[in-house]
This record gives C-alpha cells, sequence and structure tokens, in this order.
C-alpha cells in the first residue's frame, strides 16, 4: 500500500534499493514483493545470508517454485560462480538481501543488472558508497539511514517506508 492505495511493483519499477536496520519491516516487505514479483510471472533468484529469508520466500510462494532459483549457499562466492551459468540471468529479478553481510566483490559481480534488489542496512554496507553511484528506479528506506539522510525518516510508523522512485512517493507498507 502507497499512501492507502494499492500499488503492484513491475520491472519498470527495477533496479531497487530497499534500506532499513533490524527490526523495521525491511526483510518482512522485501520477500513479499519478490513474491509478488514471481507469482507475477517473472523468473527471480533469491540469495540470502540468513535461511529464513528463504524458508519466508518458499511459504509465501507455495508449491509452485516455477522460475524461482533459490541459493541455498550463503557465500558470496558460490553465488557469484552460480550467475555465471545462468543463461538468462538478465531476463530474471535478482534479490541480493542482506546487502550488510557482503563484500564489493559481490557488489561487482550484480552491479550492471538492471532487474535487481538490493536489500538490508544501508549503513552497515560495506559497498554503500558504490551502491549509492548507481541509478536506481525506486528507493524504498524504513528507517533513517546517516548514509543518505531523509529527514522524514525519522517519523516513520514502525514496520512502514518511505519510497522515492520515478513513479511513486510516499509512505509504503504492506497490507496484511
Amino acid at each position: 500500500m502507497l499512501d492507502d492505495q494499492r500499488i503492484d511493483f513491475s520491472l519498470n519499477d527495477l533496479p531497487i534499493l530497499i534500506s532499513g536496520a533490524e527490526k523495521t519491516g525491511t526483510s518482512f516487505f522485501t520477500v513479499c514483493l519478490l513474491v509478488n514479483l514471481l507469482k507475477s510471472g517473472h523468473k527471480v533468484i533469491l540469495f540470502s545470508a540468513h535461511p529464513a529469508a528463504k524458508e519466508e520466500f518458499r511459504n509465501q510462494a507455495g508449491t509452485d517454485l516455477t522460475g524461482a532459483l533459490i541459493i541455498d549457499s550463503e557465500k558470496e562466492d558460490d553465488f557469484i560462480e552460480i550467475i555465471k551459468t545462468i543463461p538468462d540471468l538478465s531476463e530474471r529479478v535478482v534479490l541480493i538481501k542482506n546487502i550488510d553481510s557482503y563484500s564489493q566483490k559481490l557488489f561487482e559481480a550484480v552491479k550492471d543488472l538492471e532487474l535487481v534488489i538490493f536489500s538490508g542496512d544501508l549503513d552497515k554496507c560495506n559497498f554503500a558508497a558504490d551502491l549509492l553511484k548507481k541509478k536506481f528506479s525506486s528507493k524504498i528506506f524504513f528507517s533513517y539511514s546517516e548514509k543518505e539522510p531523509i529527514e522524514e525518516l525519522k517519523s516513520l510508523p514502525k514496520y512502514s517506508g518511505k519510497i522515492v522512485s520515478e513513479k511513486y512517493n510516499g509512505v509504503i507498507k504492506l497490507d496484511v
């Protein structure tokens, strides 16, 4: 929901940066977004530092995971090697979840992808400076960030984010 109106993200809204500190709703929102893209018929790849996100994705997606590739390893070197072998990589939405757990090496491997979602705590991200140089169609913040300071983020309601994009600008939250 954006300002209490339902919205559906599309490939035109990518690439997306989703940032937030722990316990702000960032992770749940990100997984829901990827599931919605999968259910809309888009092929997706999920890479996360934590098994809980993969489990939540599987629970929400249900039994039909056609079009979904869930990288079981949490190691960035494994992920980088795997994506080199994916022939239709440019046609898949790639979610890099927990950006704060990875290095510049991971960013270099995916920085030129257009269908990508970077999610995690921007303030703890090792490659935040380069990440912020990337042109994003959408940025969503669930908490105030020292690296990308937006004053109004200090007063966001819990589990709500601020979206700034070519198409949207306002408070976003899940309709659960």
